[in-house]
């Protein structure tokens, strides 16, 4: 996931060392350096687990394409677009900043990881202002797991509720983050997670 996000790390891999740590340091001396190193796959499966379920991503606002890029997953599909190219596109923080000057359209580029969630990251000017998940529909579990996880790094949210359509906002010191839940007849969920910079009207005006 980029500016006052809380690496997991602070909280997951010190868990996980934290529990019978020495025993777990007898242990990946005798089984030697293959041991260690599947330990640490482990771990790390563990790690991307937990941000894949509505956890914050690891960019600094404003940070260019290309370093963005650079950083992708390998295993996963990406592509690059133009919005004014795909007018059915939908992205409400891309509204919020075209409403403020509709010219910025020709400046914006947004890079799609084609994963699960599908991840938008949005670029002004070759600045990143935003990131969308769009998780579809999910099972309420998964739901209440991304709110969870949501509440963990932000705190409590303020919630919006109209029918079965809920907005879950979360701020931080730099990051402001929108939770949208459409609850649907099956029983499921359609969720999208938008983490955008508090310094999003200052930042426009000085594109």
């Amino acid at each position: 996931m980029f500016a006052n996000y809380i690496s997991l790390t602070n909280y997951v891999l010190p868990a996980i060392f934290a529990v019978n740590s020495k025993k777990s340091k007898d242990t990946m001396k005798k089984k030697g350096p293959y041991f260690r190193a599947a330990f640490a796959v482990i771990t790390l499966a563990l790690f991307l687990s937990g941000t894949a379920l509505g956890a914050p991503l690891q960019y600094e606002w404003g940070t260019q394409l290309v370093k963005v890029k650079k950083t992708l997953p390998s295993d996963k599909e990406s592509q690059q677009f133009s919005p004014k190219d795909r007018p059915k596109y939908k992205n409400k923080i891309l509204s919020y900043i075209t409403a403020i000057d509709n010219k910025l359209v020709d400046k914006i580029i947004v890079l799609r990881v084609k994963s699960q969630p599908v991840i938008d990251y949005l670029f002004v000017n070759d600045k990143l202002y935003t990131i969308m998940e769009d998780w579809k529909s999910v099972e309420l579990k998964t739901e209440k797991e991304i709110l969870g996880n949501l509440t963990g790094h932000f705190g409590q949210p303020l919630v919006q509720q109209d029918k079965n359509f809920y907005i879950y906002s979360f701020n931080s010191d730099k990051t402001k983050v929108l939770y949208y839940v459409m609850k649907t007849a099956d029983g499921k969920a359609k969720c999208k997670v938008y983490y955008y910079t508090r310094q999003l009207f200052r930042m426009l005006i000085t594109e």
